[in-house]
């Protein structure tokens, strides 16, 4: 069910499946929305609570001309807090991982535990921001179709080209989703300033509830080495190398990444 919340003074649109005795917060990635994360919601909604988020700058939340990250960070703890949830799980992809980071170094006390997806622990601006800058594009001026071709070469593995373009695998909901939803220049700004300088490396010592990170062997956007490296900081972390994939790990081996993040969920 699609809900508002009023939150830190502007609106928070979120997707609410309502059923379920523990809850799963997804966190979207770069110029995504809610949407984009309907295919990790659809592997869980069987067994837990999904809440799905337009982060704000995004989606139909609203869309301030600028704002943080940690203005990010606190906003997800105030929509725990206005849906009067105890706990919850948190899983954020790309731009959601750090967002969902820098929310439990905030703190963690309504977190149980915290899945961080293609991840790193820092960066001068955003991973897209600098793919787009190799291949002389302005992120505030490039077009939907041309930043998903960059987007796409960093994000799959070599074997995974031949099934995009037979059409054995379908990758448009996760990279596209609500396709009238999309930023404007503006705003596509205002996201990318959002990153700019952003450290998640200072405060792991902060970060007190079970942590998975979750790397994948072909990420050019996200690295393995760099999520190695946010679990190799926080205490007890653990860390999983899905092979054969790249960024868009989450369609490339869907069962894989299914069944490690349940059994982190059970353990």
């Amino acid at each position: 069910m699609k809900k508002f919340l009023n939150i830190n003074d502007i609106e928070i649109c979120i997707d609410d499946t309502e059923d379920g005795e523990n809850t799963v917060l997804l966190i979207h990635g770069l110029t995504g929305n809610k949407s984009t994360m309907y295919p990790i919601r659809d592997m869980f909604k069987d067994e837990y609570r999904v809440i799905t988020i337009d982060t704000r700058g995004h989606g139909e939340s609203t869309r301030p001309e600028q704002y943080t990250i940690d203005d990010h960070a606190n906003d997800i703890h105030e929509i725990i807090k206005e849906l009067n949830l105890e706990k919850v799980d948190i899983l954020g992809y790309s731009m959601g991982s750090y967002i969902a980071l820098r929310a439990a170094e905030v703190k963690c006390d309504d977190i149980n535990n915290l899945i961080l997806v293609c991840t790193k622990p820092n960066g001068k601006t955003s991973s897209v921001a600098r793919l787009l800058k190799e291949a002389n594009l302005d992120i505030t001026q490039v077009t939907q179709e041309e930043m998903m071709e960059v987007i796409l070469k960093a994000s799959v593995a070599p074997q995974s080209f031949e099934k995009i373009a037979s059409g054995e695998l379908n990758i448009e909901g996760l990279l596209k989703g609500d396709e009238g939803q999309e930023l404007n220049e503006e705003e596509k700004a205002a996201e990318d300033a959002s990153l700019a300088n952003f450290d998640n490396s200072n405060d792991y010592d902060k970060v007190t509830c079970n942590t998975l990170v979750i790397a994948a062997e072909y990420d050019g956007i996200n690295p393995p080495e760099l999520g190695r490296e946010v679990a190799d900081g926080i205490k007890d972390a653990k860390f999983e190398l899905i092979e054969n994939a790249g960024h868009l790990v989450v369609a490339e081996q869907p069962d894989e990444f299914q069944n490690i993040i349940k059994d982190f969920l059970n353990n």
